[in-house]
């Protein structure tokens, strides 16, 4: 399927307007921020709704194979390799910033972040990195896609256009009824649920299938397509525009748009622009503004711990008379920098050793395998201390432990090949001898950890019976589960050449 660069600028300027609405920048809209300008300048929710359905109608381009197998599996890897490094590397950025009081955290809160499930849980939905609750919703839309793309490609095109329909006023009026009755009570649920925003990606996957089924193949004279282009944007910019005047009073507790509510109009600019052929898509078909489409992402989900850390610095510099000055005027240009720094030489070089990584390595493995710690930790903890006064006193060491196991525990698997698709098929000793080493070098590591803790003076004691019962927990178990997985064949050896 041939690129469609101009719909690639959009997302540019969506992400713009999100750092607007975020606070950046504020000094290049002065002069624009007037109504009726003000309310388009602050349309933030309006340009996220836009890029769920720009997600869908891509998604659709990219994967309507028809006459094809879905490869799901493959989908989800490449999906995942797509936006997890830079999320990942936001996600310790703000780490670092909460660096003083990060141990106080609730362990279930950093995990709903790392596994990026953070806003089915309205307590978590705006934890750390507060945009990046919409990574949640994505991969809610990743999950669901290729099911939804298999049913499609036997359903008709009037079908699909009707049943997105459908769903898009369903979605709406229970959004909107809750919205009503429930609000702020549900203010968590109904800004970040992932099932409010499905509507809007919905949208964006059938226009995605009308422009490949009949679409493309149309012959529209640029000015009628340049028309639609305009005449959708009018009436989303209108609507943003009344809402936020002479409509507030009458729209309850300032009902965003967020949750899909102009996703109709949104599906209509950007099909009729993917068939536009006029001055305008030529001109969002630049090489350098197509660059910044392309680093759209990485200027999203970094944007929010890089002005933190940013703002922090400028704070506590004795040079700057007025940090909030010099913040304004240069966060964009170095939030636009910075995204094209990580996407061109950190992003990239990821995604490809990621890509390579995951063909080797057993994900099912290492997803056991961090439970198989998750539940170690707590459960000696519990055996050894009961669930009395002892233990409380033992829990931030508990907290450290499990941390350090996190990370030490996988790194030194993957190190050591415990995880490797060579050694689940063809096993033994090899297998054993690559899980005793990891087990044993992790234990040894965090122990180590644990005691420099206890030396500083951070816990009053050293509990070695601890270390031993975990060590031991996590290698039985470790070993077990790698061996039903042989016993089970979910990794068959390679054959034996003759």
């Amino acid at each position: 399927m041939k690129r469609i660069d101009q719909l690639t600028t959009t997302r540019f300027i969506m992400v713009l307007l999100v750092l607007i609405y975020h606070g950046a920048g504020e000094y290049y809209t002065a002069f624009l921020n007037f109504f009726p300008l003000s309310p388009l300048l602050y349309s933030g929710p309006t340009a996220v709704s836009y890029l769920y359905v720009l997600s869908g109608f891509v998604m659709s381009l990219v994967y309507y194979r028809p006459g094809e197998t879905f490869d799901v599996l493959g989908y989800w890897r490449a999906r995942f390799v797509r936006i997890y490094p830079l999320y990942m590397i936001a996600f310790i950025l703000v780490c670092v910033y909460y660096y003083a009081s990060l141990f106080d955290i609730k362990p279930q809160k950093i995990l709903a972040n790392i596994f990026v499930v953070q806003s089915w849980i309205p307590a978590y939905s705006q934890s750390f990195n507060y945009a990046s609750w919409s990574m949640t919703v994505e991969f809610f839309f990743y999950a669901l896609f290729p099911f939804l793309m298999i049913w499609m490609y036997r359903q008709s095109t009037k079908k699909l256009i009707w049943l997105s329909l459908v769903v898009w006023a369903v979605s709406q009026i229970i959004h909107f009824t809750l919205w009503v009755g429930y609000y702020p009570v549900l203010k968590e649920i109904l800004l970040y649920s992932p099932p409010f925003h499905f509507n809007s990606f919905l949208m964006g996957v059938v226009g995605g299938v009308w422009y490949l089924r009949v679409g493309q193949n149309q012959r529209i004279n640029s000015r009628v397509t340049l028309f639609f282009v305009a005449l959708s944007f009018f009436l989303v910019a209108a609507y943003t525009i009344i809402s936020r005047g002479s409509l507030s009073p009458y729209l309850p507790h300032n009902l965003q748009p967020m949750a899909g509510l102009l996703a109709p109009l949104l599906i209509l600019f950007i099909v009729s622009l993917a068939m536009d052929g006029s001055w305008l898509s030529k001109s969002f078909n630049r090489r350098a503004l197509v660059d910044l489409g392309e680093t759209s992402y990485a200027i999203y989900i970094l944007h929010v711990p890089v002005i933190w850390l940013y703002e922090r610095a400028l704070e506590s510099s004795a040079l700057i008379s007025n940090p909030y000055a010099v913040k304004q005027w240069t966060t964009i240009p170095i939030m636009i920098v910075i995204g094209l720094t990580a996407h061109f030489y950190v992003d990239t070089p990821l995604r490809r050793w990621l890509k390579s990584l995951l063909q080797r390595i057993s994900v099912r493995t290492l997803l056991l395998d961090l439970a198989i710690l998750t539940l170690s930790v707590f459960l000696v903890f519990r055996l050894r201390f009961g669930d009395g006064r002892e233990y409380r006193s033992y829990q931030e060491m508990e907290r450290l432990v499990f941390w350090a196991a996190f990370f030490i525990r996988p790194l030194l698997s993957l190190l050591l090949n415990s995880l490797s698709r060579a050694n689940l098929q063809n096993g033994g000793m090899q297998m054993v001898r690559s899980v005793f080493l990891s087990t044993t070098i992790g234990s040894v590591l965090i122990a180590g950890i644990a005691y420099i803790g206890y030396a500083v003076g951070w816990f009053e004691n050293f509990p070695r019976s601890v270390f031993i019962y975990d060590w031991l927990m996590v290698f039985v178990i470790s070993l077990i589960v790698r061996f039903g997985f042989r016993a089970f064949k979910i990794y068959k050896p390679d054959p034996i050449p003759a």
